[in-house]
């Protein structure tokens, strides 16, 4: 597997931030793998790799399995914690990652935008969750996490809670907000934080292409 020797990181601030890939699953609402779908000649997880090139120097992937990602060129991690969706690959990626923060997104993400990714790392500082908060509704797979997350992230996948966004309400962490506002201008749209679901989706992803 790809594996960089000598880690790099996105800084800001004084902030060392680690491009973290959620990529542990298969849509069974899709029913098929959406993290190597086609998006206009290029797969869902190579559209994200792309817009994290240009924001870190170190991109963690965690994921099921090592062997589907071993030609991406990147560090590839299995979850410690199988089965526990979102929250456990969080709690795998703030685990390996060297640097003190990570910035986490999905695999299945084709439109991510390197603007809009740089505007959560600009308050990377801010909190020990920087999350943004888009049409009412918090968006914890294009957020920033510290290792401070890391036993709440543990207590809350051991009791079986699985919903990132229940780590927000640990009242000994501090949760920092940005809101809708503050990407509109990087992304109008807000397509970054467009993640493809159901088969709707796909369809939508594909009509975005021929724009």
């Amino acid at each position: 597997m790809g594996h960089n020797p000598t880690p790099l990181f996105y800084s800001l601030e004084g902030a060392q931030v680690t491009g973290l890939i959620l990529a542990g699953g298969k849509s069974r609402r899709l029913g098929i793998d959406k993290r190597f779908l086609d998006i206009g000649g290029r797969t869902c997880m190579q559209r994200v790799l792309d817009a994290y090139r240009g924001a870190f120097d170190e991109i963690l992937i965690v994921a099921d399995a090592v062997e589907p990602f071993e030609s991406l060129g990147v560090r590839v991690v299995v979850d410690l914690i199988p089965g526990r969706a979102a929250l456990g690959g969080l709690y795998t990626g703030l685990h390996y990652a060297a640097s003190e923060r990570v910035f986490a997104a999905a695999g299945d993400m084709p439109w991510i935008n390197p603007e809009a990714i740089r505007i959560v790392l600009a308050q990377a500082c801010s909190g020990d969750i920087v999350i943004p908060d888009v049409e009412g509704k918090l968006q914890p797979l294009h957020a920033v996490y510290a290792k401070a997350c890391l036993p709440f992230l543990r207590t809350l996948v051991e009791s079986g809670t699985l919903k990132v966004q229940d780590l927000c309400n640990c009242p000994e962490l501090r949760v920092h907000r940005i809101p809708q506002s503050a990407f509109t201008v990087a992304d109008p749209g807000l397509r970054s934080f467009f993640n493809i679901n159901t088969q709707a989706d796909l369809a939508l992803a594909k009509k975005w292409i021929s724009e």
